[in-house]
């Protein structure tokens, strides 16, 4: 049956922040990103993104997936041509919600990046409050299973191994909990409760050699710092409130996850699909997050990982989904853990939502075959610097090695050129070490653009 793709990457809840506190780059890098659930496309589709896929991009979509253009209809919300936030003000006008309703029909299916509150509104105007799950978000589930402090309280309750850590609602508390937290490993990081990809994230660390990574700030301070200090650094980088009952303007109440940190640990993924009973989830696709130091692609599978790590982390990640459906999630699931030096692995949060692997993982199963884990190991990367897109997938066709129809090769994911001269790329070979010479030759190649 067709579906009704909806890209609709960026909410207030998943950033913590007004989406007005955007800086014109990563204004531009949210509306790109909207753009990768394209790759989920069949013919007969629709899609809602942010802005529409650039002509160049479209072409060459349909070309790779060989797909019929004409019968995909492309939708992005009335704004200015670089792209507009799909959140209540722009989904539920009446002049969009009227045009979906006339191609979205009883038959079809809804697949939003994120099932919030405002796509199930949108799901009941379009004659689909009945479908799976509906209901379960139609009540703000989503908001339960995307926040980092409600997933702390039911994986500790069921035994998910997690990190050690507390939950915390003040500025105070959120600093005696790092002083408390600081002497196992010498470094905590204190995580906003909604937030993605890393954003946001304060590590204080007694180590100044260690890598932030999952963190967009560092604090180095000593093996007993004041607490005064520590304050002072979360009220100047980190909005958790000041006091109790204090919520700032345009965030939720101030939770704040504050969590031993492990250093030079190995952070992997995993993405499972949980579908209406009785059926169970399925695990789709799992790899090493390559964070740098905040996520910024993929390998998959995961290169040289211990096969009892694989294990523990692969069937942890089963045992999660199968809590979800039971509690009524339906959609997919990503779960994000790391192994620690000792070889422990631990998990720190799941979103409850297509992620940054969805559409690499849709991309690959069609262009390689649905065994592509068990032949190919696949490298991604969000931000190549390229000018002209057109001239990097033209090179792309003429370089045998790059060229998409042998054990090696390159596709481009996600075109941003002309907003932030960068693309998104997939790049892959037989093992690992092939899959690093792609990507090597990839970006000598778009350097000679």
């Amino acid at each position: 049956m067709p579906q009704l793709v909806i890209g609709n990457v960026t909410s207030e809840y998943m950033f913590a922040c007004p989406l007005t506190d955007f800086d014109r780059r990563g204004t531009h890098k949210q509306h790109a990103v909207s753009t990768r659930t394209a790759w989920l496309l069949e013919n007969g589709d629709a899609m809602l993104s942010h802005r529409p896929l650039t002509p160049d991009f479209l072409a060459y979509l349909t070309d790779r997936l060989g797909l019929d253009g004409g019968t995909l209809t492309l939708l992005a919300p009335d704004g200015p041509p670089e792209g507009t936030f799909l959140d209540a003000r722009t989904v539920l006008t009446d002049p969009l919600v009227n045009r979906l309703s006339q191609i979205v029909g009883p038959d079809w299916t809804l697949t939003p990046y994120l099932y919030d509150r405002t796509i199930a509104t949108l799901a009941d105007r379009l004659g689909h409050a009945d479908a799976p799950g509906a209901a379960f978000f139609a009540q703000g589930g989503s908001d339960f299973f995307n926040s980092k402090s409600f997933f702390r309280a039911w994986a500790t309750g069921t035994g998910v191994p997690v990190a050690r850590g507390q939950v915390c609602r003040s500025r105070t508390a959120t600093a005696e909990a790092v002083l408390a937290l600081l002497n196992h490993t010498g470094s905590v990081i204190v995580k906003q409760d909604f937030s993605a990809s890393g954003y946001g994230n304060v590590l204080f660390t007694t180590d100044p050699d260690v890598a932030p990574i999952g963190a967009s700030a560092k604090h180095v301070t000593g093996r007993r710092p004041a607490r005064s200090d520590v304050e002072q650094a979360l009220a100047a980088h980190f909005p958790v409130v000041e006091q109790t009952r204090d919520f700032p303007v345009g965030l939720r109440p101030g939770e704040a996850v504050v969590e031993v940190y492990h250093p030079h640990s190995r952070t992997l993924y995993s993405e499972l699909y949980v579908p209406e009973p009785p059926a169970g989830p399925e695990l789709l696709d799992h790899g090493d997050m390559r964070m740098e130091p905040i996520w910024n692609g993929f390998a998959v599978p995961p290169v040289d990982l211990p096969a009892q790590a694989e294990r523990t982390m692969t069937e942890w990640s089963l045992t999660m989904a199968r809590t979800l459906q039971l509690l009524g999630y339906r959609g997919y699931l990503n779960c994000d853990s790391i192994v620690t030096p000792s070889g422990e692995v631990l998990f720190s949060e799941v979103n409850a939502r297509i992620g940054g692997c969805t559409h690499v993982h849709a991309a690959a199963r069609r262009l390689l075959g649905d065994d592509y884990q068990h032949r190919h190991t696949l490298l991604t990367r969000n931000d190549l610097p390229v000018a002209d897109f057109a001239k990097l997938a033209l090179a792309i066709d003429y370089e045998p090695r790059l060229r998409p129809d042998t054990d090696t090769g390159a596709v481009v994911l996600v075109d941003d050129s002309p907003c932030t001269g960068t693309v998104e790329y997939l790049v892959y070979g037989p093992d690992a070490h092939a899959a690093a010479d792609t990507e090597e030759l990839l970006r000598r190649t778009a350097e000679t653009l």
